[in-house]
């Protein structure tokens, strides 16, 4: 538990201080409103779906649409396998918008390997991804531009009641995003999404979530005067989580 804290902690330090080294720095409030979930086909098998629709402003301008299918494999109790496919539509939002809406289609491929530490759960997610991102200038997806980004998430899971059937938890997550390859601009640091957060369970498969996640995004192009700039996106986060 205390390496988990310390490792948060040095996450929030690193990227913080990577927001006051001359960038320009751009903070809005945004609100998440998620649904995603499991299920599953056999003791090895399940599907997995994540519906996105991000806020800009809370909820009157749009942010980004967000449709994730996949297919899981469980090696064990403990250790999950998953790939497929994901669209997001990006809408100009914000101080620094791009000129554009435009489309991005994505495979990804991820490891999850889940950890008891007392009665709290420890979750660690690897996940590439293979990004084939439109036109922001004219909307357009021909000839799209390919990246490639790696992500680590670190999530905490923790009663709050001393029941084994508890209803009542909290989570605490950070995820971390870079980007490589050959088309990559000045955003080989993409992003970093700091949360935390209180969960009930409303029954043994249905769970609902609401929390607050700091998302400090680093934009890829360079304004005119040849800064970049750092979004500080304050977030509410609200999610139902399914595992049928």
């Amino acid at each position: 538990m205390k390496k988990f804290v310390f490792t948060i902690l040095a996450l929030f330090i690193s990227y913080w201080a990577v927001a006051q080294s001359g960038r320009i720095v751009a903070p809005s409030g945004h609100a998440w409103y998620m649904e995603n979930g499991t299920i599953k086909l056999s003791e090895k098998w399940l599907l997995f779906h994540d519906v996105q629709f991000r806020r800009a402003d809370i909820l009157p301008e749009a942010q980004q649409l967000l449709l994730r299918a996949g297919i899981g494999y469980n090696l064990s109790k403990s250790i999950q396998i998953m790939g497929g496919y994901c669209f997001v539509q990006t809408y100009p939002y914000g101080d620094y918008p791009v000129k554009h809406e435009f489309p991005e289609n994505r495979f990804w491929e991820q490891l999850i390997i889940r950890a008891p530490i007392g009665r709290a759960t420890f979750i660690n997610r690897y996940r590439l991804e293979q990004r084939y991102l439109g036109n922001s200038t004219t909307g357009s997806l021909a000839n799209p531009r390919f990246e490639n980004r790696m992500r680590y998430f670190g999530r905490m899971n923790m009663p709050l009641q001393k029941a084994e059937d508890y209803k009542l938890y909290s989570f605490v997550y950070d995820e971390i995003f870079i980007n490589f390859g050959k088309n990559v601009g000045v955003n080989i640091y993409d992003q970093n999404r700091i949360a935390a957060g209180l969960g009930w369970k409303l029954d043994k498969k249905l769970s609902l979530e609401l929390g607050y996640m700091n998302q400090m995004v680093q934009q890829r192009a360079l304004q005119a005067n040849g800064k970049s700039v750092l979004e500080n996106n304050h977030t509410l986060i609200v999610s139902l989580v399914s595992n049928f």
